[in-house]
């Protein structure tokens, strides 16, 4: 079958494939084979395999064999970091100057291919200069995408596109950056006709519903039906090789001595290794053993890698890796997909991440080769970490990652989408709507809905006084047509996509003006001139605070305060806490001891520290609560007295294990209901394992549950949801995305208070209910009760 299907190949590309990279691999031809029939293609293989060549290289072919002319751009490929692309585009160049050389060697003439990345980091000379001499391979983001789109002079750019490559796409199809990336995808039809559509993806689930949010849907004579869209799986399951590891423990053993006990091993396997990766949950985190690793090593051993640092300094840290002049890199999600940085030697995750593919694609990142085996350490830092992390090494073991949904019918983007449309051209408001359900996340748009939307952009509430809510678009009711005001074009092309506003000041070298990261405004606040903080194994003092910057200079001091985020809170779906609910369960049912230690280094993955300290930490739960373990038909309920205050609460913790995504809603539901009951609000904190709740010491606990019953949760969300700060912190986000939140000035920060008090407009006034995301356990045994109810 390969020869069969490279012979399909111009003759010198398919004896060019087989003297640098050997046999295909069976996803390349299976790609191929789907790829020259003109199908439309999901493929999914891990990574290694050669799935992003197998995209392009048929592509190649076409410009190669005149099949496709070349002065146009023929081939787009989106993928969503500005850096990943950067790395294709070195990474196509090489193979097509083989090719080149390849043709010269044959005496055959080798067409001249641009390929060319267009992102916000394109400088304007370029961009324009890409205007009159359009690549034939262009390389770009969601974003861009849908900048160009919207610009009268950029659209004949895309008006002869015969292949779009959409890399990575499980990053995006679950969010609403997917929904802006699917449903530009769509409005490249009428510009280019139909293009064959291939996406690329190592982890995700379930391949049938990502094939139809690729695929789109036609409209045939008033009827919506599917593209259809082959799937390609790979050849073989990708194999990983994970140890779940624990530092030894100190002589006195406490919690808070283990950050040092991990430095120490951080160090070892750094010196063991050419190069390592260490990947954390949080920006705080990162700089946090970043500063301890290098501390320990008495060197820069290890360099910061996150969101907020520069895209410059990240930049510089990943070219110091590959070269060799760095040891280390401490990283967030950052790094989590394919940007290059050369051939890792070590993979290291500190704390388990919160979704079973990111740990994944974490691990992914050393053995990229063919075959090759991926290895990686995790390590746990306290209890629930662990019993995680024995979730995920199985989960990942077996192949078994979440299920990913695309967002359904987002009314906040499709505000902006709709401006963005009508900026370029007047649209029928039949024929926009009919359009719009060409797009998988709005194939079910009620048109009631949609007229509500159209109303807003028209300016039906701009007697609310709201300026924001005065007109945005021109709406013909006799022609029944939507155009834009032209002068929104400058608010589209600088504040549209999906990326929430984070009100976060830039961070400056005093001297030149360099930017080097990003801090949080609230700990900003809490700064004065001269203070000194750690940010990227560099120690910074304060020396001067704008609006919208901090200008510092480099200090020379140790022990360090460590700036933090307050956005960085991730939230873990039900599927993976299902699974962990599931894993306690199964520990409740069983013995504790040599054999249960045997089974979690065995099935488990853990080595003989992070056996014994699950062990022991599952043993110290049964002995506290004198019953089973919480888990998925065990509620177990923790009642706390503080006997230092005269206070008439108690804390109430539900340990549900249920993830934010059920513990939120829920946790807003008990609140409603508790202030119709009582007729006083209910202080209510949650987090991913549990809810915490003050209650009058009186209160007996058995009534808590039955004041929500199941069919009254949409009502009391609808209650409570509005005046929950929750609410308030997405209503600004999704008022933001539909262009609602405009700054006044592009080059000033717009402090993200401002920004919330500026969406409150939108809202009526109401009360609100005290819900926080998380809370600080009590300490002291002594006052500890547990009760624990069969659900």
């Amino acid at each position: 079958m390969a020869a069969q299907v490279l012979d399909s190949f111009h003759p010198l590309i398919s004896s060019w494939f087989r003297e640098s990279l050997g046999t295909p691999t069976k996803v390349q031809l299976a790609t191929w084979a789907e790829v020259m029939k003109g199908r439309h293609l999901l493929v999914t293989a891990p990574t290694g395999s050669g799935k992003t060549l197998a995209a392009f290289l048929w592509a190649i072919n076409q410009l190669v064999t005149g099949a496709w002319s070349r002065g146009a751009t023929r081939v787009l490929y989106i993928s969503p970091l500005r850096a990943l692309n950067n790395d294709v585009r070195r990474n196509l160049i090489t193979p097509l100057e083989q090719l080149q050389a390849s043709f010269a060697r044959a005496g055959v003439s080798f067409p001249v291919l641009q390929v060319q990345t267009r992102s916000g980091d394109t400088p304007g000379n370029e961009r324009r200069r890409m205007l009159k001499s359009p690549p034939e391979i262009l390389i770009t983001t969601p974003e861009s995408l849908n900048i160009l789109l919207a610009s009268k002079g950029s659209r004949h750019l895309l008006t002869g596109i015969e292949t779009v490559i959409l890399d990575e796409i499980h990053a995006v199809a679950g969010s609403k950056r997917g929904t802006h990336l699917i449903t530009a995808l769509e409005r490249l039809v009428p510009l280019s006709g139909e293009f064959q559509r291939i996406a690329l993806s190592a982890t995700v689930r379930p391949l049938e519903t990502v094939a139809e949010f690729v695929g789109g849907l036609q409209e045939i004579n008033g009827e919506y039906r599917r593209r259809p869209v082959a799937i390609v799986r790979g050849e073989h399951t990708k194999q990983f090789s994970l140890l779940i590891s624990a530092p030894e423990e100190t002589e006195s053993g406490p919690e808070r001595e283990i950050w040092p006990a991990l430095a120490r091993r951080f160090c070892a396997i750094i010196g063991e290794h050419r190069s390592t990766l260490f990947f954390a949950n949080s920006r705080r985190t990162t700089e946090k053993v970043t500063r301890l690793i290098n501390e320990e090593a008495g060197e820069e051993l290890a360099y910061a890698h996150h969101g907020s640092l520069s895209r410059e300094m990240r930049l510089a840290v990943e070219e110091r890796l590959k070269a060799g002049e760095l040891k280390a890199i401490v990283a967030t999600n950052s790094l989590e997909l394919g940007i290059d940085i050369g051939r890792l030697d070590s993979v290291v995750l500190i704390q388990t991440p919160r979704s079973i593919s990111s740990a994944i694609q974490r691990i992914g990142r050393s053995g990229h080769g063919v075959g090759e085996v991926s290895r990686g350490l995790l390590f746990p830092t306290q209890g629930m970490d662990f019993v995680a992390a024995a979730v995920v090494a199985r989960s990942i073991a077996d192949g078994d990652i979440e299920e990913l949904r695309p967002v359904q019918a987002p009314l906040d983007l499709l505000a902006q989408i709709i401006l963005s449309m009508a900026l370029t051209e007047a649209w029928d408001l039949d024929e926009l709507y009919g359009f719009l359900k060409t797009c998988y996340p709005y194939r079910n748009l009620a048109r009631g809905q949609f007229d509500l939307v159209i109303e807003m952009l028209e300016g039906r509430y701009a007697d609310s006084h709201v300026q924001e809510l005065k007109p945005r678009a021109t709406v013909d009711r006799l022609a029944n047509t939507i155009a834009t005001r032209p002068a929104l074009s400058l608010l589209i092309f600088l504040e549209g996509g999906t990326i929430p506003e984070r009100g976060y000041f830039d961070l400056r070298l005093r001297d030149n003006g360099a930017k080097i990261g990003e801090l949080d405004e609230e700990f900003v606040w809490e700064r004065r001139l001269g203070d000194t903080f750690s940010l990227g194994a560099q120690v910074w003092q304060i020396t001067e605070i704008t609006h919208s910057a901090v200008q510092v200079v480099p200090a020379r001091r140790t022990q360090q305060i460590i700036p933090f985020w307050k956005a960085e809170e991730l939230d873990r779906d039900f599927y993976y806490s299902e699974k962990i609910a599931g894993f306690l369960e199964n520990c409740s049912a069983r013995e504790l001891g040599a054999e249960f230690t045997r089974e979690l280094r065995e099935r488990y993955f853990m080595d003989r520290g992070a056996a014994e300290a699950l062990e022991r930490y599952l043993r110290r739960q049964r002995e506290a609560t004198g019953s089973e373990l919480p888990h998925r038909y065990h509620l177990l309920v923790e009642l706390y007295h503080d006997p230092d205050t005269k206070t008439e609460e108690q804390q109430v913790i539900l340990h549900t294990l249920w993830g934010n995504n059920v513990n939120r809603p829920f946790t807003l539901a008990l609140c409603a209901a508790w202030e119709r009951e009582y007729g006083h609000p209910l202080q209510a904190f949650y987090n991913n394992d549990g809810i915490s709740l003050l209650l009058p010491r009186e209160f007996d606990v058995r009534a808590l549950l039955s004041l929500v019953a199941p069919e009254q949760i949409e009502t009391l969300l609808r209650a409570s949801l509005e005046a929950s700060a929750y609410f308030g912190a997405r209503f600004r986000e999704n008022a933001g995305r539909a262009l609602l939140l405009p700054k006044t000035n592009f080059k000033r920060r717009m402090p993200l208070w401002l920004n919330r008090q500026r969406s409150k407009k939108y809202l009526p006034r109401s009360a609100g209910t005290r819900i926080s995301r998380s809370w600080s356990r009590p300490g002291g045994r002594r006052c500890r009760t547990i009760s624990t109810w069969q659900t």
